[in-house]
């Protein structure tokens, strides 16, 4: 009989193990070298090295899936990003040292489920997320990043400020003008309580006109606190710099009033980035350059399937059993929010 379709060719491992070995690193946070000790306690031996060509590999089958999940994402019109420092192995310039490469993550807002693509690179330059947005138009939830200000120069994409980082720095000063940082998180704090929570559970149309009815005057009444406050002190303390950055950011931290399905916050991409930091404190570095391209496409994956609640390894090991012979007009189709198992 023909051998079955692998991602790899003449590959001795079942594809139900190649999924697992995705799975284990990068929704499991373990290591090869973590998974080498388990097979061997079972009495199996996989050397590390086998497993690492195996993800390279299945890499190289599967590479096709990222434009077409990057595509997905910006689909709705709103965006959410962010980015976080990795550690990459420099081979070629210091052997044994590393240098500081980024992953940046773009998760798709509005309606449906949260689709999460993570891009790799070598630096954090500005024409990263112009080159990964280039055909994109609609909202981007973003920080304060000067990196964005290229891409927000454009007309057809508007830019959506963070309340929690304008919070954040509130909550920075406290310590040093504990009454007016104070008076600030607690009006802040309001737009939470009396807005946000309430209409959670409403429909678009509803919470936009609970926002102009409720959170508007809330942030006037902010914005005008902050004109007053900005004279009555000077460059140097940690409350300016928080006004500064509230007073900079103004026109983008009222703009998630325009529309029910933006948020007042970038928390979404934020918490995207928790499974990097925990996936980092473990495999702690990438190898190259090909690798954390690898890297990204993987966790892109099982972090899409958990905003799907779907099962990172049933859908490894369907997707990749299905990948080679599937025409590529309908690779969309192999997404987790729109995957479907085979009967077998």
């Amino acid at each position: 009989a023909a051998m079955p379709d692998s991602p790899i060719d003449k590959c001795k491992a079942d594809v139900g193990l190649l999924a697992h070995v995705i799975v284990s690193k990068f929704a499991d946070h373990l290591p090869l070298y973590r998974q080498d000790a388990i097979f061997q306690r079972e009495k199996v031996e996989i050397p590390r090295a086998t497993q690492s060509g195996w993800l390279m590999q299945m890499y190289e089958s599967i590479k096709i899936l990222h434009p077409v999940l990057r595509k997905a994402v910006q689909e709705s019109g709103v965006l959410f990003t962010d980015d976080t420092p990795v550690a990459l192995q420099d081979h070629q310039n210091h052997p044994g040292k590393f240098k500081k490469a980024r992953l940046w993550v773009y998760v798709r807002g509005g309606t449906g489920p949260p689709l999460t693509v993570y891009d790799f690179s070598m630096d954090r330059g500005k024409k990263r997320p112009l080159e990964f947005l280039d055909d994109y138009q609609g909202y981007v939830h973003a920080d304060a990043y000067s990196g964005y200000d290229e891409l927000f120069k454009r007309e057809e994409i508007a830019e959506v400020g963070c309340w929690a980082h304008a919070r954040r720095k509130f909550d920075e000063a406290a310590s040093s003008r504990p009454k007016e940082a104070t008076d600030i998180l607690a009006r802040i704090a309001r737009l939470y309580h009396e807005v946000e929570t309430p209409g959670k559970n409403l429909k678009t149309e509803e919470l936009y006109r609970l926002r102009q009815q409720k959170a508007k005057p809330i942030l006037d009444d902010i914005f005008e606190v902050l004109e007053d406050l900005k004279g009555k002190t000077i460059p140097s303390e940690q409350i300016r710099k928080a006004i500064d950055y509230s007073l900079n950011q103004k026109v983008a931290l009222y703009r998630y009033l325009e529309n029910g399905h933006l948020k007042p916050d970038n928390n979404t991409a934020e918490n995207a980035m928790r499974p990097v930091a925990l996936g980092r404190k473990n495999w702690l570095f990438v190898g190259s350059e090909r690798g954390g391209h690898a890297a990204a496409l993987y966790m892109s994956l099982i972090q899409s399937c958990k905003n799907c609640d779907v099962n990172p390894w049933e859908y490894l090991n369907d997707m990749l059993r299905r990948i080679m012979s599937h025409p590529v007009s309908k690779l969309r189709e192999l997404l987790p929010d729109q995957w479907q198992p085979l009967n077998r």
